[in-house]
């Protein structure tokens, strides 16, 4: 698939050109000297570990009156040959741009200081040198861990609810670059779009694979749906969090914001819950982890939406959006990129025969699996048993049946050392 060309009257060959390290230095040095005046100048580079194709560098800046920080982050994102994603810098820059206008006590995550649409570079400033949430729980033992997701619960609810009302100023920056990229708009709201078909076409392969899924399920993932675009309790969320791009040292740092935007604040409850969809953990959210990580969310936001209080409708909620995270998992997995997901919508997944989907729902019985295969469904085991064991502490009528039908998915895919 060929990308579409971001224009914003640069050179056309800094779009299909990928940039090394000194490269990316000399743009964000220029970037830097355009933007806050004088002469930038950085050195003692570094590279980070960057999310996915990204080049993430980490550089010092020389003492200058004209910038304060001693030092920062440069991304750069070159287009992969995806549409879709490649038309996600443009979300992440209008994400910065909102979350730069938040005071410092409740910004999510570093500072916008410079960015290039055309030549794919952001400049950020820097946030430290902390443990990623990965490691942290990766390494710490129940009681560390148990604080680790209170601090995690609060710092989310305290995003949530400095931001909640201020969808328009959000929309009215996102606007502003797609009119100044116009041959990106047809592709950031297709982008938009494609979550919701991910939850469609998630449905649809257990189907296929030979799952029934039952009525009460399907209504809950159209219910998915609909809190993508409208509800009420709706804020700015990072959405796709991953423990690797959560940085805590003197604060917590939210990273990436590629599908940020102003959705149902319970999405972001729900991937920590499920244990990050798509990142395989070793050590996955127990029930009491999650009671204390929601506990501290829900005394952030209560003044906000008192209904956070009742215990039954937030559960609800969170059940609902967990099936959207299973669901679009599913899909994801299957497609390769959303991208994917899109064109395999519109050739009706539930005409496709189950035997197609033999990697992702064969059961165990009929291993071996290849590696990738392996982790592939470990990432489905534990997102469904943690649906199953959430629904199943909910009071809901429909609730033991989404919990039944979690328990099916978790046990089609589970190795046999993890039933």
């Amino acid at each position: 698939m060929v990308s579409t060309p971001l224009n914003d009257g640069m050179a056309k060959e800094s779009r299909t050109t990928v940039l090394n390290p000194t490269e990316i230095v000399d743009v964000a040095e220029d970037l830097l000297s355009n933007r806050c005046g004088g002469s930038q100048e950085l050195h003692d580079v570094e590279q980070l570990t960057g999310s996915g194709a990204a080049t993430v560098l980490r550089a010092r800046v020389a003492p200058s009156p004209f910038l304060q920080q001693r030092s920062v982050v440069l991304k750069y994102i070159p287009e992969t040959g995806d549409k879709l994603d490649d038309a996600a810098l443009l979300r992440e820059v209008a994400a910065y741009q909102f979350t730069n206008s938040l005071s410092e006590e409740v910004r999510p995550g570093p500072v916008l200081l410079a960015h290039d649409i055309a030549k794919r570079i952001i400049v950020l400033t820097d946030s430290g040198d902390g443990d990623t949430f990965d490691d942290l729980l990766r390494h710490r033992g129940t009681e560390e861990r148990r604080e680790i997701l209170r601090n995690l619960g609060s710092s989310l609810g305290r995003m949530h609810a400095a931001t909640a009302g201020k969808e328009q100023a959000f929309e009215t920056l996102l606007a502003r670059l797609l009119r100044n990229h116009p041959e990106i708009a047809e592709l950031h709201e297709q982008r938009d779009e494609s979550l919701g078909f991910a939850v469609t076409a998630g449905v649809e392969i257990l189907e296929a694979g030979g799952i029934s899924v039952p009525r009460e399920v399907r209504t809950l993932a159209d219910e998915s749906n609909t809190r993508l675009t409208v509800g009420r309790a709706r804020a700015f969320t990072p959405f796709d969090l991953s423990p690797d791009n959560i940085i805590v040292s003197d604060k917590t740092h939210f990273l990436d914001y590629e599908w940020a935007a102003f959705r149902d604040v319970a999405f972001d409850i729900a991937c920590v819950i499920a244990g990050f969809p798509q990142f395989v953990s070793t050590r996955p959210i127990t029930d009491d982890e999650a009671v204390i990580f929601i506990e501290s969310w829900v005394e952030e936001v209560s003044d906000i939406w008192p209904n956070a209080r009742n215990e039954d409708m937030l559960h609800s909620r969170i059940t609902i959006a967990l099936i959207g995270w299973a669901m679009s998992s599913l899909s994801l997995m299957r497609y390769g990129s959303l991208s994917g997901v899109v064109a395999q919508t519109a050739r009706a997944v539930d005409a496709q025969k189950a035997e197609e989907y033999p990697s992702l729902l064969r059961p165990a019985s009929e291993a071996p699996f290849t590696q990738d295969e392996l982790l592939v469904r470990r990432d489905f085991y534990e997102t469904f048993e943690a649906l199953q064991r959430f629904a199943a502490a909910g009071r809901a009528p429909e609730h033991p049946v989404v919990a039944a039908f979690a328990a099916e998915v978790a046990a089609r895919v589970a190795e046999p050392g993890l039933k």
